[in-house]
């Protein structure tokens, strides 16, 4: 499969809202400074992670773009300190938009600051004081992945962490960004470890949209479609990384984006978040931990056609099956499948259980289990 670059126009109808305009393809990221000056955005604010801020290609696409300036501070994560320094940093200047390139973390701290920038108040006033709340667009915000699983670039939210170690979201349609430009090649350098971790998120984002209480016809269509190319040519890019298998994934990751994009994700997040905070576990590994689990758990309640669509697309027959797909394709990537593999203590699973019920995101499922239930279903893959 030879894939072609291609522009994913705005779409509202049946329900399924995307007012980002979508620019994919090899050698896209080339087309920047010419697509900046066809929305005639000026004065430019580049918000990028030091891995873009050291690529060669992406800094020389930099220099090309009038009165830009870079933005300086190394972001560490998207908390209430990176958010709100960059917020000041816009408030102060007179920028005409921002265009942030790297991962989740830099385009959920860009996408807060360019809305904040047009709003008084710090970050903490909207995601847990609620002091204020968010009423209108903010600059509008040209979003550029280097990884290939976050979908944030196609997402109306941001993951904020307080300084409670919690995990936060500012959200509203208000939000999407304005462009994303998803050029696979961008992601060619990402090492085995942080394509698996980023890829898996993807896959686990694409099949909790799918089951998702929120979904509709569209989200659906997406969601089958990165379920197939990710389940498909992951394991392949982790292990035999090339650019038509980089494609392909970074592909399968825009359609898992542009599905949840509608649903937001469910129970895996959610269980996912204490995991991350608690005992440092990259994302992608802590969202996919429970994912065979919950397949088991969670496909048995939809629709039989809902139920039959899902395994025709992996190729199988039952949620078992179902189950162990993902968990050999996790192996496969090197991920790891149990809490003791990930050197957590068994009794962290008291915490992930007590912070693990997130209300914006277990909701999204159509089968919720109790506390108790979630505890001895996590001590089940311990």
């Amino acid at each position: 499969m030879i894939i072609k670059q291609t522009i994913i126009e705005p779409i509202k109808s049946n329900g399924y809202n995307m007012p980002t305009e979508v620019v994919f393809g090899r050698g896209a990221f080339l087309k920047l400074p010419d697509l900046i000056l066809q929305k005639g955005i000026k004065n430019i604010l580049i918000v990028a992670g030091d891995h873009a801020k050291k690529n060669s290609l992406i800094k020389k696409q930099f220099e090309k773009l009038q009165n830009a300036i870079l933005y300086e501070p190394k972001i560490k994560n998207s908390g209430y300190l990176s958010i709100n320094l960059l917020t000041n940093f816009i408030r102060t200047g007179k920028f005409g938009g921002v265009l942030a390139v790297g991962g989740g973390t830099i385009l959920d701290t860009a996408k807060c600051a360019a809305i904040l920038a047009k709003h008084e108040g710090k970050i903490e006033d909207f995601v847990t004081t609620k002091k204020y709340e968010l009423i209108k667009k903010g600059l509008p915000l040209i979003a550029i992945p280097t990884t290939a699983g976050t979908g944030s670039e196609v997402t109306p939210w941001a993951t904020v962490w307080g300084n409670d170690k919690k995990k936060y979201s500012l959200t509203s349609n208000l939000m999407f960004p304005y462009l994303a430009i998803v050029d696979p090649a961008l992601t060619d350098s990402l090492p085995p470890k942080e394509t698996a971790e980023s890829g898996i998120d993807a896959l686990c984002q694409a099949i909790e949209a799918y089951w998702n209480v929120n979904s509709n016809p569209k989200s659906d269509e997406y969601a089958l479609e990165a379920i197939k190319i990710l389940s498909k040519n992951l394991e392949k890019t982790v292990n035999n990384s090339n650019t038509n298998n980089r494609d392909k994934v970074a592909l399968g990751s825009l359609k898992g984006g542009l599905a949840f994009s509608n649903t937001q994700t469910t129970i895996c997040h959610s269980v996912s978040y204490p995991i991350t905070a608690h005992f440092g576990i990259a994302h992608g590994q802590a969202t996919s931990i429970t994912l065979p689990l919950f397949i088991e758990y969670t496909l048995p309640v939809l629709p039989l056609k809902k139920q039959q669509k899902f395994y025709e697309t992996l190729g199988i027959t039952n949620q078992n099956e179902a189950s162990k797909k993902i968990k050999d394709i996790m192996k496969a990537c090197g991920l790891k499948t149990r809490f003791s593999e990930l050197g957590i203590p068994r009794e962290g699973i008291d915490i992930i259980v007590s912070e693990g019920f997130h209300p914006d995101r277990v909701k999204n499922a159509p089968r919720i289990p109790s506390a108790e239930e979630l505890k001895q279903m996590l001590l089940s893959i311990y």
